[in-house]
């Protein structure tokens, strides 16, 4: 575990974490005109927003000084994006904090999930690091959940309250994992060992705590629609997720993210439980084709 200090505070980040903040941190996504995307999900009360904050000010201690950056509506981080630029001395983070928090109808989720995309389309040329924070990630669509971010970052705490930890799944993880999810059900059933665990501080201390607490609540207060509140956990079927339909652009995404000829496709995918999907890459690639057109 490192040991870091933001704003006066001192807090442990995992050592495989640290070392890839490290890489991104100080103007690096600029030098390398570059972004990165992190999904940060997990149950109510796990600790999900103080793991991002924390790993976010690590790299970005401006964002405490700046909650403009901790954003909590999907036209918030819209703004936030597109006002935020990393220089090349500065990497800048952005937070979608409590994204999805309460809502229940495809139609609130969908109109979120659409001015999520336009934020991430547009924020590639500004070369930010953006943290969405979430109950799952199941609830995004396909494009952030899968093409689009880097990383997800499963959060969960023990049955006692007291050990927070995390599982980082990778691109490809991920992509298996929401065609697991959307097949069997929201679950985590994909093995990954990039694992470890966080404190409960807040960085900067309460001051700084009591800051975004407000921000939260002012955010909440305005945009709760009590009429669309269920709990986030109740089941797949509540969004109405055409899975199927979708499975197509996971594999092909996959397989141009990383470059995989057809062949090497068929030898990764089966790694991760998937056979016989490469020896039909050329179905997939039609039903993409459709699947734009329409």
């Amino acid at each position: 575990m490192a040991v870091v200090t933001v704003k006066g505070t001192e807090y442990h980040i995992d050592e495989k974490l640290f070392k890839n903040w490290n890489k991104i941190k100080d103007g690096r996504l600029k030098k390398k005109d570059e972004d990165r995307v992190f999904i940060v999900d997990g149950r109510e009360g796990t600790g999900k927003s103080v793991f991002a904050i924390q790993q976010a000010a690590y790299v970005d201690e401006s964002i405490l000084d700046d909650m403009s950056r901790i954003t909590f509506t999907a036209e918030q981080t819209l703004n936030a994006i597109r006002n935020t630029r990393s220089t090349l001395e500065h990497t800048k983070a952005i937070i979608f904090d409590e994204a999805f928090k309460g809502l229940a109808s495809r139609s609130a989720v969908s109109k979120i999930n659409k001015t999520v995309i336009q934020a991430l389309m547009e924020m590639r040329q500004n070369n930010l690091l953006l943290f969405i924070v979430l109950p799952s990630f199941y609830m995004l669509d396909l494009y952030p959940a899968v093409s689009r971010s880097n990383a997800l970052i499963h959060i969960s705490k023990d049955k006692e309250g007291q050990k927070r930890s995390f599982r980082v799944f990778n691109y490809a993880k991920k992509a298996r994992l929401y065609d697991l999810g959307l097949k069997k059900g929201w679950n985590y059933k994909v093995y990954t060992n990039f694992k470890g665990r966080f404190s409960g501080k807040f960085p900067g201390g309460d001051e700084y705590y009591q800051k975004y607490l407000k921000a939260k609540q002012d955010a909440l207060i305005t945009t709760t629609n009590t009429s669309e509140i269920v709990n986030p956990d109740a089941g797949i079927n509540k969004f109405e997720l055409k899975a199927r339909d979708e499975l197509p652009l996971i594999y092909v995404s996959i397989q141009k993210r990383m470059g995989w000829s057809d062949k090497e496709a068929e030898e990764e995918f089966k790694k991760m439980g998937i056979p016989k999907v490469a020896s039909q890459m050329s179905v997939y690639r039609g039903k993409v084709a459709k699947l734009i057109a329409n």
